[in-house]
């Protein structure tokens, strides 16, 4: 469900997503014009979620239910997908003309539909709803000319998690919190050198993250070309080649090894985790001896307000044959009641401001609240507070991937920073041009 719940490997397993609808045939589709979204809301649509049932079935047929009863004579038949055969069946359904009327998709998989103009563009169709979102979750769907390709729905950003124990083996128990990248690569070489333990282990879905916090475009404006051969970059590259060499960093991790983050951390092995606080849950149930030693504080992203979200949202196919009906189920299911509904059975994060505003989401008083309450209330801080900053949305899993096979050879020490990041341009350009076609 939540997207903290799905990384690394649910990342991972969508690492082809473009590359894979384009293969299909779908790269060389012809945009539709746009579409007339008026009319009476009736009949029947097809509503198409990614794997939400069985866990939150009774949610989501209350829900459906209040939408039919509010809308005589509608019907809405809900249909469930695995996360991993989403990319396979959208671009199958999009190449056949048989797209459900209203998607549940996160960024990597609309991606595609949302560059060749084949959903409906809601900053044109809904664009009196723009503003009662988080400004980063309606951005989170701009794709080529399509300025919104979905209505946001659900939501995931960051807290900082640390292990106290480890940090004051390391002679940073009273220390505050790092505020940035740079300055927690600085505290993990102290704690490799104190304590022996990892600062933090970096990932592959993660690097992207990590140099768009450092000021690191990514890509050009039109998105047609790579940016991350940067001094910013250079340098965090040649932090990370001193932290592996030193133990700053787990070396399997970098080995391609499947290790996630969040087992590292379990184990007692890495200081800080930067994670959705979902997490907190995992890190109970497998080892609670650490969990005992957890603190959660604000994303290192935070001051800069650039930390990490990652949305989920509701597009509407324009090959719908029941446009007024899909857009209308759209809204609703994204209303601030209905989001604020799902937040309160889930690990989600509404989109709109005004479910963030709740009660639900106060974060206690750091002591007597427990640690899930407390990291629930920064994170939506962050939301509602304007921190969150979307990455361009031509870096996705495809680019993730492309760019840390690229760089693995400099923190190994074999290659050197600016010759990794220049190969990584090169792979990643060649990428984003074959886009284009």
């Amino acid at each position: 469900m939540s997207a903290s719940k799905r990384s690394p490997r649910f990342v991972a397993a969508l690492a082809g997503t473009v590359a894979l609808l384009a293969g299909c045939g779908l790269g060389s589709t012809t945009q539709p014009a746009e579409v007339d979204v008026s009319g009476e809301v009736k009949g029947t649509i097809k509503f198409q979620t990614m794997q939400l049932s069985p866990t939150f079935d009774e949610y989501l047929k209350t829900t459906v239910d209040a939408f039919e009863q509010a809308h005589p004579g509608t019907k809405v038949e809900w249909t469930d997908i695995p996360a991993s055969a989403a990319a396979r069946k959208i671009s199958a359904d999009a190449i056949a003309g048989t797209l459900p009327d209203v998607l549940d998709l996160d960024t990597g998989t609309l991606a595609p539909l949302g560059r060749q103009g084949l959903v409906v563009d809601m900053a044109r169709s809904a664009a009196d709803l723009q503003s009662s979102y988080v400004a980063s979750a309606w951005q989170s769907f701009a794709f080529a000319d399509t300025g919104a390709a979905a209505l946001p729905w659900y939501l995931n950003t960051p807290v900082l998690i640390s292990n106290k124990a480890v940090l004051g083996k390391a002679g940073l128990g009273s220390s505050p919190d790092p505020i940035g990248y740079d300055e927690l690569l600085t505290r993990s070489a102290q704690i490799a050198k104190s304590a022996g333990v990892a600062g933090f282990q970096p990932t592959e879905a993660g690097l992207p993250t990590y140099l768009f916090t450092l000021g690191v475009p990514l890509v050009d404006a039109k998105s047609t070309k790579a940016v991350v051969n940067t001094p910013e970059a250079v340098a965090f590259l040649g932090k990370l080649r001193d932290l592996y060499r030193t133990g700053g960093i787990p070396q399997d991790s970098v080995t391609a090894k499947d290790r996630s983050e969040i087992e590292t951390f379990s184990e007692g092995k890495t200081a800080y985790l930067e994670a959705g606080g979902s997490r907190l849950k995992i890190i109970k149930e497998n080892s609670p001896a650490v969990f005992a030693n957890v603190k959660v504080g604000k994303p290192l992203g935070d001051a800069t307000k650039r930390t990490w979200v990652v949305a989920h949202g509701l597009a509407v196919p324009k090959a719908s044959k029941n446009l007024p009906t899909a857009l209308a189920f759209a809204k609703f299911m994204t209303s601030a009641e209905n989001q604020l509904a799902l937040a309160k059975v889930s690990s989600v994060f509404p989109s709109t401001t005004a479910s963030l505003g709740d009660a639900f989401f106060s974060s206690g008083d750091g002591a007597g609240s427990d640690l899930t309450t407390v990291a629930r209330g920064i994170a939506a801080t962050s939301l509602r507070d304007g921190k969150t900053l979307v990455k361009p949305s031509a870096v996705d899993a495809e680019y993730a991937t492309t760019l840390w096979a690229a760089v693995q050879p400099a923190i190994l020490g074999k290659a050197s920073p600016a010759d990794a990041l220049s190969d990584a341009e090169t792979k990643l350009t060649k990428i984003l041009q074959e886009r284009q076609k």
